[in-house]
């Protein structure tokens, strides 16, 4: 960093600082965290899980592929960001594109701008209909407050609707009568990464509860493939409230959180008779605010009503690139109702619009029209069944939606589980979802700048439409099979196969002179992921995991399109493994460590990489920890992601000293 940019971090952290001391001054004493560390496997098998059928249901008996990251797993990953949480779950690829992009998927289909994820934050979808993923540069939250992440492997669209395809996310941060009094977080990294961070919770009245937190970031650029400098850094300010009132029957909840960010990068484009690369810098400006509510009442016995909402606002600003401001709205209702002794019945309905407006020239990435209201109606039913006095469960339901792009969807789903004794279960399932098309499917164009437009492709002044308003929804047909053995205390084994069935994929389709969106490509993928867990005592835990993915892409007799299944198939590491453990050697010390394994990506010749992630904390007093995080130990630097051009950021060897205060 020159001196400039050192002034303008020593400043950011300031701020943070002098807010985290007004914070701090005016909380009152807090509670310590649940010590999850006391439980035996056993225990937190049964730890509740909402997001497969949005009832509670203890771990070991759900019937998907699910992973659940506690508070305690995230504390003491060492991440200082949600994505580099999510590094932790087995058959997740998780991969760094450059100091602040992400590419997140589940069992396959990975890129910078994923679309077959679902992914929520205390109930708010944060996927966007722009390309229907997650921009994950700007997801984040005080990582402290997060009670749990929720992460499905598997389709979820029979509850969550389109686009919960390959996998959903949950993640669920605490009550704020669970974040009573002060926090603060405050990081440097070295040789690059500054995080500041603080939370105070308060009591009102009776039954009232209210937190407020703020954070800043400083991701550097990283660095090239060469050790030179990249041209990806990101520094973001974020904060947030929630607040939380029961009262008889009824409990209430609102929140909502604002940011503003800010990030240096760069497009190169090779000339494809010279050979030639042009560089452009750019500088994009990103922003947004949310704001959320829900009410909740208990009706009588096995009886409950919800309603929530949310409005949503971000902009995103990359001059000469392209530029869009989107407003969201969404309304849902839930009723929930024993019926007997053998039927959970749950059904609902919700409305979202979303409306975005983009420029036009001389930005290059255009879209036609520039401005578009999407409105999505949907509802939903699912029947819990108890089979065999309580030995089985068959759960049955379907999401119904109408979207602008195909009308109506319909998504079904059907999930068996079974005890098999004490200490074993096992499930299977076979689920339809889609993804449905978004604005960059169909309406975005590409402008050609003057004065030479893009040479070997179109003259200046040009525009030439890729998306395709007549692209149908991308189809899955998904079979899965499961099995999760435990004992009372030591060790668990939780085994997932699955079988899908793609069809009217996206193709690229070669029309002159740049190309054009089109339904022409199908497919199968096959896979599965084992994952083993073992605690001989409180004070050490081990976790490994083995995950293999075949995929199979290929073109419908219409299509030209001979790149895109190549580019799937190879963009996809067929094999992932890990090793994760939690030691506490002695008293206040604890020793916790991830060594993760991910196969070669031959479509962006990325070879195969193990990564060492270790963390050593230092308890210095009950509500004081020291965390010394190192990242990638075993590399000076390796690609992750992404076309070997010149410029491709690549992860580097990383430290971080964390410092973690919670004033009792």
């Amino acid at each position: 960093m020159d001196r400039a940019a050192w002034r303008s971090v020593w400043r950011r952290y300031v701020a943070g600082a002098l807010l985290g001391t007004a914070l701090l001054a005016s909380a009152p004493l807090a509670a310590l965290p649940e010590d999850l560390t006391e439980l035996s496997l056993d225990d937190l098998m049964r730890i509740d899980v909402r997001s497969v059928s949005k009832r509670a249901e203890p771990l070991q008996e759900a019937a998907a592929a699910v992973t659940v990251l506690t508070a305690e797993d995230i504390r003491r990953s060492g991440a200082r960001s949600l994505a580099e949480v999510l590094r932790l779950v087995p058959g997740l690829h998780v991969a760094r594109t450059s100091g602040q992009t992400y590419a997140i998927s589940a069992r396959g289909f990975n890129s910078t701008s994923a679309d077959k994820l679902e992914v929520l934050l205390d109930g708010r979808s944060v996927y966007t209909p722009f390309f229907s993923g997650v921009f994950w540069d700007v997801l984040d939250t005080f990582l402290p407050d997060v009670e749990r992440i929720e992460v499905i492997r598997g389709p979820g669209a029979t509850l969550w609707g389109a686009n919960a395809v390959n996998g959903v996310i949950n993640i669920v941060t605490r009550p704020a009568d669970q974040t009573l009094g002060a926090e603060l977080l405050a990081g440097g990294g070295f040789p690059r990464g500054n995080i500041a961070g603080a939370r105070g919770g308060w009591k009102l009245g009776q039954d009232g509860h209210l937190r407020a937190y703020a954070q800043a970031r400083d991701d550097d650029n990283g660095v090239t493939r060469d050790g030179g400098e990249g041209n990806e850094g990101l520094r973001q300010q974020q904060a947030g409230v929630r607040g939380d009132l029961s009262g008889g029957a009824n409990r209430y909840s609102f929140g909502g959180d604002a940011y503003q960010a800010d990030s240096d990068g760069e497009t190169r484009f090779t000339n494809p008779s010279t050979g030639i690369d042009s560089v452009t810098r750019l500088r994009s400006d990103l922003s947004g605010a949310n704001a959320h509510g829900l009410l909740e009442r208990a009706m009588g016995p096995g009886a409950s009503w919800r309603l929530a909402g949310y409005f949503d606002h971000s902009e995103r600003k990359t001059p000469t690139a392209y530029i869009e401001r989107r407003n969201t709205w969404d309304l849902n209702t839930e009723w929930r109702q024993q019926i007997g002794a053998r039927h959970a019945l749950i059904f609902g309905a919700g409305y979202r619009n979303s409306r975005d407006e983009t420029a036009g020239p001389p930005q290059t990435l255009i879209f036609s029209p520039s401005s578009r209201t999407l409105q999505t109606y949907s509802a939903f039913v699912q029947d819990q069944i108890a089979l065999a006095g309580g030995r089985g469960t068959l759960t049955v339901g379907s999401k119904f939606e109408h979207n602008d792009f195909t009308g109506a969807e319909i998504q079904p789903g059907m999930r068996l589980g079974w005890k098999l004794g004490d200490h074993a279960f096992t499930w299977a399932a076979v689920s339809r979802a889609v993804r449905t098309p978004n604005r960059l499917d169909s309406d975005i164009a590409i402008f050609c700048p003057p004065p030479v437009g893009l040479p070997g492709f179109c003259g200046a002044g040009e525009t030439h439409r890729i998306g395709n308003p007549d692209l149908e929804a991308e189809d899955l047909l998904a079979t899965e099979w499961g099995l999760n053995l435990w004992t009372a205390r030591q060790t668990s084994m939780r085994l997932a196969l699955f079988y899908n069935r793609y069809d009217d994929l996206r193709s690229a389709e070669p029309v002159p002179p740049i190309g054009e969106f089109a339904n022409g490509l199908s497919g199968r993928s096959i896979g599965g992921e084992i994952v083993f867990d073992w605690k001989p005592t409180n004070r050490l835990r081990f976790e490994a995991f083995y995950s293999h993915l075949d995929l199979d892409i290929h073109t419908d007799p219409n299509s030209q399109d001979l790149g895109t299944p190549v580019q799937i198939e190879d963009g996809n590491p067929r094999h992932m493994a890990g090793l994760r453990w939690q030691v506490s050697p002695a008293p206040r010390w604890t020793f916790d460590g991830f060594v993760r394994h991910v196969g070669a990506l031959p479509g962006d010749a990325v070879p195969a990489y193990t990564d060492v992630n270790l963390r050593l904390a230092w308890q210095l007093r009950p509500d004081l920890e020291l965390a010394l995080v190192g990242d990638n130990l075993l590399d000076d630097h390796h690609p992750e992601f992404g076309p070997p051009t010149r410029g491709r950021v690549e992860v580097e060897r990383q430290g971080t000293l964390l410092l973690r205060w919670t004033p009792r």
